[in-house]
């Protein structure tokens, strides 16, 4: 079953709720049996855990969309990157992993479907917690709880005290010195795309990023808070584009409100793009 006039058939959005569910599920047991971690060629950890997830997302987008163009971070790390056309889907099957091996919960498994360069559809899945969220732009967000029923999410306005959230692990100079800008502004630190889901359930305003980023890092959570009523802006203050080369994030401002900009510190950021 192919998508046609939406962006997302309901009941093929259903079948991939149901495989990262699965993706979930088979990352939790594996990391139960214990994993042993292997380098890849950018020094950063990879698992069973990971390439298991990627694959039975991989099956899952094929099968509602047998021709589907698919980018996954383990498959990219083999070779498999194609150029991204006008309508792609990006699979990040373990964000986090540093985080997973060191025995924190701080762990995610991301799914985005990208047209025109847009994210419009996003899943993310907390495997420890077997918490989902989902988000459709123009249609909306929610999450649930395990098998549970799905409740509708919405960011919020600005706050007074505006609430960041920054990464556990690349907080830089850069995102350092522009939170502490932000008047009265409160940080905590969290892992993964966690950190959209956090904005697009109304609980913060703002994620900054300096450094850095790949595109299925980001396109699941950019998609879920955008359907959730935010936005993320890159560093020209547009909205952040998806399909550029190498799959490859320049710096961004992931915002609840998309009217915070003004009320916050600039976030032109012309140096991070060298990383």
């Amino acid at each position: 079953m192919a998508f046609r006039t939406s962006p997302v058939d309901p009941a093929a959005l259903r079948q991939l709720e149901q495989a990262m569910r699965a993706a979930g599920r088979r990352i939790e047991e594996l990391k139960r049996q214990g994993l042993v971690a292997r380098d890849k060629a950018d020094s950063s950890p990879v698992t069973d855990a990971d390439v298991e997830a990627e694959r039975i997302l991989r099956e899952a987008v094929l099968a509602i969309e047998p021709a589907a163009r698919i980018i996954g971070e383990e498959g990219a790390e083999g070779g498999a990157l194609p150029p991204p056309g006008s309508r792609f889907w990006l699979i990040d099957p373990l964000d986090g992993t540093r985080e997973f091996l060191s025995g924190k919960d701080s762990y995610t498994v991301n799914l985005a479907l990208v047209v025109e360069g847009v994210p419009v559809v996003g899943l993310v899945l907390h495997p420890p917690s077997a918490r989902l969220w989902t988000g459709v732009v123009g249609q909306g967000a929610s999450v649930a709880e395990r098998d549970g029923p799905a409740r509708p999410v919405r960011t919020r306005p600005l706050a007074a005290s505006p609430a960041l959230v920054v990464s556990h692990t690349h907080l830089d100079a850069q995102t350092r010195a522009w939170a502490e800008a932000v008047p009265q502004g409160r940080r905590t630190a969290a892992g993964s795309s966690i950190k959209f889901c956090v904005l697009a359930e109304g609980e913060a305003d703002a994620y900054p990023r300096f450094g850095w980023t790949m595109e299925w890092d980001t396109a699941a959570g950019d998609a879920l808070l955008r359907a959730a009523g935010g936005i993320t802006l890159a560093d020209d203050g547009r909205p952040l584009r998806y399909g550029k080369p190498g799959y490859r994030n320049g710096a961004f401002l992931a915002l609840g409100d998309p009217e915070a900009a003004r009320r916050l510190p600039p976030f032109g950021m012309a140096s991070a793009r060298a990383g």
